[in-house]
C-alpha cells in the first residue's frame, strides 16, 4: 500500500508531545512491513534542513481566491526508508514555534497555516505523480485533509484514495471563527454536515471525524470513554454516530530508546534477571536529588507535563481541612518523591514551594531527557494520576524499567497496567479508582504498606511488568487491517 501521513509533528524533527513519536514509529513499522510510507510535515524555522534535498521549488497550492507557492524538501526518516517531505512556506519558516511563540498564545492564523499543510498534500501527490491509497492524518492540525479529499473526489481526482484520521487528544480541537473558512477554499458542507448558524465555529477535529472513512484514537478504553457524555469534549454524539468506523488502537513503544538492557542514557544497564544495577541507579538518583540513600525507602517518580490533566490539581490543591495530596503522601517518612517536568505556572509555583517544605520531595522544573531515563530506571514506583489519558507512554516505559506504575484507571493507563486490587495473580501495577486527592493518597498508602510488609508481592508484580511488551509490530498490523478494510481489500 501507498500511505501518506500528514502531521504537524514527527520526531526527530518537530515535537511537542507524543503525537510526534507515534507518527515516526508507526510509519517506520508500516514501511518495514513492505508499505510505501511517506510523511508530510511543515518545514518549521527551527529545523536543520541543511542535509535535506529540494525536490520541488514551486509547488502551487490554490487556497480559495489565493495561490500559495511552497518549496518541498526531503529527508529520510532515521532507521527506515520512509521519505519525509517538509512543506516550506513563510507561514512556517518565519515563525519560531509549532503552534505559537514559546510560552504564549497560539498564532492567530493557525487555521490558514494548517489548512495550507492539508491542501498541499494533494498538490504534492499530483506533482510527484504518486497517488496514495491511504492518507492518514493526525489530530486537529491535519483535520481538514479529509475535507480536501472530499472536494478532490467531487472534481474527479483521488477517487481510489481513502482517509483515516487519528485523534490523539479530544481536548485540543482547533476551533476558529467560521469567517476564517473562506481562506481555506472549502465550502461549509466540506467541514460540517450541519447547517451554519451565526455562532458556529470551524472545528478542525470535528471535520476530520465527520469526513474520514475511518477514525481511530490511541487506546481502546479512551475510545469508549470519549463516547460517554461529558468525557468527549462535545464530540460524544458524533463519535457514537461513526459506529464501526471508529475504534481505539493502542500506541506501541519504540524499545530501541526505552530498554533498560541497552539504554545509552543510563550509566548502568540492567534486566529483569539482573536487577543489581537498578538498585545502584536508585542510589545515584537519591544522591543526585539530595535524598538520603536508603534501599528500604520507597522511591516514587513522576515525569511529564505539569498540567491539571495529569492530576496535579488534586496533587497540589488543599481539600477542605486536608493538605495537598503530595504533602499527605510525604508525611510518610518511608517514601521519597522525585518530580520532573514543566507546565502551568501555578503548579510549578506550588511544587517549588512544596519542594522547599518537604525534605523527602525533590522537584526539577525543567525538561531533561537523561534525568527522565534515570527517574524511570531508579524509581521503585511511577505515579500517573491522570484525569484522562488517551494512551500514555511513561507507564509502559515504567513497566519495562521495573518501576511499578500507580495509575488512574482511565484510557490507555487502564489498557496497559493490570490492577493488583482486582487481579493479584496477573497484576503489573496499581489502579487509582477515583479522581480525587483522597483516592490518590489512599492508593499510594496501600502500595507503601505492601512495600513494607510484602516485598515478595512487589517483586512478583515487578517481574510480570518487565515481561510485558507493547511493540509497534502488533499495532501497525491493526492499522494495516483497517487500511485494507477502508479500501475494501480482504
Amino acid at each position: 500500500m501507498k500511505i501518506l501521513m500528514v502531521s504537524s509533528e514527527c520526531v526527530p524533527y518537530a515535537k511537542s508531545g507524543g503525537l510526534a513519536d507515534v507518527v515516526a514509529a508507526l510509519s517506520r513499522q508500516l514501511n518495514a512491513s513492505g508499505n510505501d510510507v511517506r510523511i508530510l510535515i511543515p518545514g518549521y524555522s527551527f529545523l536543520d534542513l541543511k542535509k535535506s534535498e529540494t525536490i520541488i521549488d514551486d509547488l502551487r497550492v490554490v487556497m480559495g481566491f489565493k495561490e500559495e507557492t511552497l518549496q518541498i524538501t526531503q529527508m529520510i526518516l532515521p532507521d527506515s526508508k520512509v521519505k519525509v517531505y517538509f512543506a516550506e512556506h513563510p507561514l512556517f519558516t518565519e515563525r519560531t514555534g509549532i503552534y505559537g511563540e514559546h510560552g504564549s498564545h497560539a498564532y492567530r492564523n493557525n487555521h490558514y497555516r494548517f489548512s495550507l499543510l492539508s491542501s498541499s498534500a494533494f498538490a504534492l501527490s499530483e506533482k510527484l505523480n504518486w497517488t496514495p491509497d491511504i492518507i492518514h492524518s493526525h489530530d486537529w492540525p491535519a483535520g481538514l485533509v479529509s475535507s480536501y479529499l472530499k472536494e478532490n473526489k467531487n472534481n474527479g481526482n483521488f477517487l481510489n484514495t481513502e482517509s483515516v484520521f487519528t485523534i490523539h487528544n479530544t481536548g485540543y480541537q482547533g476551533n476558529f471563527s467560521k469567517h476564517d473558512l473562506h481562506s481555506t477554499g472549502l465550502p461549509w458542507n466540506a467541514v460540517s454536515k450541519d447547517k451554519a448558524h451565526y455562532i458556529d465555529e470551524i472545528n478542525f477535529l470535528r471535520a476530520g471525524i465527520e469526513n474520514s472513512k475511518a477514525v481511530t484514537t490511541v487506546s481502546p478504553s479512551y475510545a469508549e470513554e470519549i463516547k460517554i457524555k461529558g468525557l468527549g469534549h462535545g464530540l460524544e454524539e458524533l463519535l457514537v454516530s461513526k459506529k464501526d468506523a471508529f475504534c481505539g488502537i493502542l500506541n506501541g513503544v519504540d524499545y530501541t530508546e526505552w530498554d533498560p538492557e541497552q539504554d545509552k542514557l543510563l550509566e548502568l544497564n540492567f534486566s529483569a534477571k539482573k536487577l543489581n544495577n537498578k538498585w545502584k541507579l536508585k542510589e545515584k538518583l537519591q544522591k543526585k536529588a539530595g535524598l538520603p540513600i536508603d534501599k528500604n525507602t520507597a522511591l516514587i517518580g513522576m515525569v511529564g507535563r505539569l498540567v491539571s490533566q495529569k492530576g496535579f490539581g488534586e496533587l497540589c490543591t488543599t481539600n477542605g481541612d486536608k493538605s495537598e495530596a503530595i504533602k499527605q503522601i510525604c508525611e510518610n517518612k518511608d517514601v521519597q518523591l522525585v518530580i520532573l517536568g514543566t507546565g502551568e505556572k501555578w503548579i510549578e509555583d506550588d511544587l517549588r514551594k512544596l519542594g522547599k517544605e518537604l525534605p523527602n520531595l525533590k522537584v526539577y522544573l525543567e525538561f531533561d531527557n537523561t534525568l527522565a531515563h534515570l527517574i524511570e530506571a531508579g524509581s521503585d514506583f511511577f505515579l500517573m494520576p491522570s484525569k484522562y489519558e488517551p494512551c500514555g507512554l511513561n507507564q509502559v516505559y515504567s513497566l519495562k524499567y521495573g518501576s511499578i506504575p500507580i495509575v488512574r484507571a482511565t484510557g490507555g493507563l487502564k489498557d496497559t497496567v493490570i490492577d493488583y486490587f482486582t487481579d493479584k495473580e496477573a497484576s503489573t501495577g496499581f489502579h487509582i479508582p477515583e479522581m480525587s486527592s483522597e483516592s490518590i493518597v489512599n492508593t499510594v498508602n496501600t502500595v507503601l504498606h505492601l512495600w513494607k510488609n510484602s516485598k515478595e508481592s512487589i517483586d512478583e508484580i515487578r517481574q510480570r511488568g518487565m515481561a510485558k511488551e507493547f511493540k509497534w509490530e502488533k499495532y501497525a498490523k491493526e492499522y494495516e487491517l483497517l487500511y485494507k478494510k477502508c479500501l475494501n481489500h480482504d
